[in-house]
């Protein structure tokens, strides 16, 4: 696969540089490559589909790492893994010892640990910020 954007992209930072058109492109070499990952190390595919387009708007709009971004459920973030530094990684998705299948902290400075259950994002979200704007203090 040469010349794919997502071989560019190793930060959200690189989604600021992109075209509306690249970033459609990069949508779907994003499905694609957590389609072929997930097909051989398994993986909860439907959720991080579903999430594509809203992670890369994020990521576009937003200054991260400074600005954090919570998961629903963790199982939403493979997009999310993959624009932030962890492609070459993506492939050991899920396998023991390597990239976990949710975000991690220790792993990315991108990563908010997972909400558990679901819906348990809503108040974590405030609570992080509220966290932030304290330690600025």
């Amino acid at each position: 696969m040469d010349n794919r954007i997502l071989d560019m992209v190793s930060s959200p930072a690189d989604l600021k540089l992109l075209t509306n058109e690249e970033l459609s492109i990069l949508a779907q070499e994003v499905r694609e490559e957590i389609v072929t990952t997930a097909s051989q190390t398994g993986g909860h595919v439907a959720s991080s589909l579903g999430a594509v387009e809203i992670i890369l708007a994020l990521h576009s709009m937003l200054d991260c790492p400074h600005d954090k971004i919570v998961f629903d459920v963790g199982h939403q973030a493979y997009a999310h893994k993959l624009i932030t530094g962890r492609l070459d990684d993506f492939g050991t998705l899920r396998t023991y010892g390597r990239l976990a299948g949710l975000p991690t902290p220790a792993a990315s400075p991108y990563d908010v640990p997972p909400s558990r259950p679901a819906s348990a994002s809503l108040p974590r979200a405030p609570a992080l910020a509220q966290a932030r704007a304290h330690s600025r203090s």
